[in-house]
């Protein structure tokens, strides 16, 4: 178990405790004169900055999913349909 030191530059600094898997993946991704608080930053701010549309067509899904999914989607909307002629 690791131990960090993040500076948050707002609050101050935070300790924040590591798996020695975590640790390692976490170091390898630091880049030269990179804090380890550098790299946290840097991974948050990359993740959250893709577009929806990078996305489309990452996720292989195979028939089965595809049954599923459109089943419930197909139930879902007779549910929809259903309720609308209620009201």
């Amino acid at each position: 178990m690791h131990n960090l030191c993040i500076d948050d530059n707002i609050m101050g600094y935070k300790t924040i405790s590591l798996s020695d898997k975590a640790y390692k993946k976490l170091a390898a991704l630091k880049r030269e004169g990179e804090s380890f608080t550098d790299v946290i930053l840097r991974l948050c701010s990359t993740s959250t900055k893709k577009p929806l549309k990078s996305f489309a067509g990452s996720w292989n899904m195979s028939e089965e999913e595809e049954k599923e999914i459109f089943g419930m989607l197909s139930e879902l909307w007779k549910k929809y349909e259903k309720n609308m002629l209620r009201h």
